[in-house]
């Protein structure tokens, strides 16, 4: 594998995670705000687009560095160019090739199913972990010692309000409307 390869694969690696973790949240937002139940689709679709979005972003930043490259190379050509310069006109093609050969890459892996459906099973299976350990950490934090001064009154209120809270919601889930 060469240098321009290597780099290729680190940028998509650096993107995938940020993919994951985009259609991460999009899992989180969805179960604990919206209550919405998992729809693997709807998540592919999201992947499918942050993909699309940082394959834009990468042909823009081609175009980009393939103009300043120009213009470098435009107002030196008569005058010649420095050492530096010859060494920035070099990493400006570099880079220029990298932004294009990430965006080819991300199109690639946006245009393929398996590929999303295992982007989508690795941030369900993040969203899941997360989830576990923010319940797991408000249940310790909750917990309640028997023996305390005022347990039994505590006791009766937490019970009203567990049951406000959850009558609530069934009847909201059942009138049609969703909190």
């Amino acid at each position: 594998m060469n240098a321009m390869e290597r780099i290729i694969d680190e940028g998509l690696l650096i993107a995938l995670s940020a993919v994951r973790m985009a259609v991460k949240n999009h899992i989180i937002v969805g179960a604990l705000r919206e209550h919405d139940n998992f729809d693997e689709s709807s998540y592919q679709t999201v992947a499918r687009e942050e993909l699309l979005l940082l394959a834009v972003q990468n042909e823009e930043d081609a175009a980009r560095v393939a103009q300043e490259r120009r213009e470098l190379a435009s107002r030196r050509w008569s005058q010649g160019f420095t050492e530096d310069e010859r060494l920035d006109i070099g990493r400006l093609a570099r880079r220029r090739r990298a932004h294009n050969g990430l965006a080819l890459i991300l199109h690639a892996v946006a245009d393929d199913d398996e590929k999303l459906a295992a982007i989508v099973e690795n941030a369900q299976h993040d969203a899941s972990y997360e989830i576990r350990k923010a319940l797991a950490a408000r249940l310790i934090r909750q917990t309640i010692d028997g023996h305390a001064p005022g347990y039994a009154r505590m006791r009766e209120e937490r019970i009203k309000y567990l049951l406000a809270i959850d009558f609530a919601m069934l009847r909201d889930r059942t009138s049609g409307t969703n909190p």
